[in-house]
């Protein structure tokens, strides 16, 4: 839902880097920081390079350095955790609840010996993390730092995601993978301003005052990106509820072997992927997934793409990655979802009931 003859146009003749002789960025990059920020309902929004460097900003802003303790969920992407390592911090991984999020009885647990400074919530597949709960566990003063790439638009208890926490991320590059995207890019929201200040200057090389003492560096977002991003927002809430239209209709007809939990009712969910539990009795998971994709390229439906991709969630957990081992725990649900999962991203737009329709015929043929 780009629009490139507009972004074209307004970028004819001008600085596409946006960052010559000032410290704040282009105007396209203003503009698309007001309109994110006036949709996550927070008084500022910052501009990134990209959605680890929006997490990594945001844990240095929070103070978080060497030696320093992270509470992480065990089952994520990669993208959640390296920035901790790159603050100079520690991961302590947390198992998962049944939607795939942190758990706040496995978070009390972990923190008891591990005081961490910051909590790292993901809002997993665009479903909110138990956010009430997981306040009540932690001691006073711990930072709480949403990653919400997956839940732009989601909502907990009437606010959005990214406005739950103390400051909230965003990954808004991928090809097709966000439901907005710069092609690279992340976002950083907040309202605490001291925190959005400490943000705009470690993005910038500390350029807003340069005699700071904490690290700074550049991830700046140019006028380019920012022009594509803006280009997107009218059509934000059109594209939110079109994937959670889409995803009420596949989940209606989804096969009696996969299943979804519903998300709480306290929750708006945006349905970015449909994270399933396979229990096919015939195949095992990984046979089903293979043979899924075996069959439909045989009948020619593309597939293996983003908005159109069926796979098998996160294939490991981070601690199972050689060099994270040495900071793992035990996190027995998280495991399960590895070996079980099924996620479904089928639904998201331009995908119409018809290719949905194809889907499931094809999975129900290969079960």
């Amino acid at each position: 839902m780009i629009d490139w003859g507009w972004v074209v146009e307004q970028l004819k003749g001008k600085d596409i880097s946006g960052w010559f002789g000032n410290a704040t960025g282009g105007g396209y990059l203003q503009r698309f920081q007001a309109k994110f920020a006036e949709y996550c309902g927070v008084r500022n929004a910052i501009a990134v390079s990209g959605g680890s460097a929006s997490i990594y900003v945001a844990l240095r802003a929070c103070g978080v350095e060497l030696g320093d303790y992270v509470a992480v969920p065990a089952y994520t992407h990669v993208g959640s955790v390296a920035p901790i390592i790159l603050a100079g911090a520690k991961p302590v991984f947390v198992d998962s609840d049944k939607y795939g999020n942190m758990s706040p009885s496995d978070l009390e647990k972990a923190i008891q010996s591990k005081p961490v400074k910051a909590v790292i919530t993901v809002h997993l597949l665009g479903v909110p993390c138990q956010m009430q709960k997981i306040r009540n566990v932690i001691k006073d003063g711990t930072f709480v730092v949403e990653d919400a790439s997956h839940a732009l638009g989601s909502e907990y208890k009437g606010k959005r995601c990214g406005s739950l926490g103390d400051i909230g991320c965003f990954s808004i590059g991928g090809g097709r993978t966000k439901t907005i995207g710069t092609g690279e890019g992340g976002m950083i929201v907040t309202s605490d301003k001291a925190l959005a200040e400490k943000c705009r200057n470690i993005r910038n090389h500390g350029d807003r005052y340069t005699d700071v003492d904490y690290f700074c560096f550049n991830f700046r977002m140019s006028e380019l990106n920012a022009a594509v991003g803006l280009s997107q927002m009218p059509k934000l809430d059109m594209l939110v509820e079109w994937q959670i239209r889409k995803a009420e209709y596949l989940l209606r007809k989804l096969p009696s072997f996969l299943s979804v939990p519903e998300p709480p009712s306290h929750v708006k969910s945006t349905r970015y992927l449909l994270g399933c539990a396979y229990s096919g009795k015939k195949l095992s998971r990984d046979d089903f997934s293979s043979r899924l994709l075996e069959a439909l390229n045989k009948k020619r439906i593309e597939s293996g793409v983003p908005r159109k991709n069926v796979s098998k969630g996160q294939t490991k957990l981070i601690s199972q990655v050689k060099y994270y081992q040495k900071f793992k725990r035990a996190t027995q649900i998280a495991a399960s979802l590895v070996e079980k999962s099924i996620w479904i991203d089928w639904h998201r737009y331009p995908r119409t009931e018809e290719e949905i329709d194809q889907l499931i015929e094809t999975m129900e043929e290969v079960a």
